[in-house]
């Protein structure tokens, strides 16, 4: 941060800015309500912490409302299909599979965005716990402005 001074944080610092990485939005804001006046280090990792959480949170909110839009669509549509007098019996029955590989198709997506919050939570708490001043990608400039006024 700038005007931090050069001392390293201590081991119980470390420890508190690792948790609040590690723990996701509920565990930073616990680490920030604890440690914002104590600790410039915790209360930088903390409010940092917080903000990606937010930022996954509210993207995993419109990626699955987006992925469950899409299979309702699918399974009205394919609902739609079997009661249209048109469509033969022959021809229904592959529309009649598609509303179960949703599940797959939802898991396909989700789990390595899962498998990269997760690498990323990890990085950011072995780094804090290291003593370094770990800094999101174009959030942790962001953070030091907005803790800065």
């Amino acid at each position: 941060m700038t005007g931090q001074t050069d001392l390293s944080p201590t081991s119980d610092e470390r420890m508190m800015a690792a948790l609040a990485h590690f723990f996701g939005t509920l565990g930073a804001l616990i680490v920030w309500l604890m440690q914002k006046d104590k600790s410039r280090f915790v209360r930088f990792q903390a409010v940092q912490a917080l903000a990606f959480h937010f930022i996954v949170m509210v993207v995993m909110i419109v990626l699955f409302v987006c992925l469950f839009g899409v299979m309702f669509i699918g399974m009205f549509g394919t609902m739609f299909a079997a009661f249209n007098n048109s469509t033969s019996p022959e021809n229904l029955s592959p529309l009649m599979m598609f509303p179960f590989m949703f599940p797959a198709l939802i898991f396909t997506c989700i789990f390595p965005f899962s498998l990269a919050l997760l690498i990323t939570q990890i990085v950011a708490a072995v780094s804090v716990l290291s003593g370094n001043n770990f800094r999101y990608p174009f959030l942790g400039a962001q953070v030091e402005k907005f803790l800065a006024d």
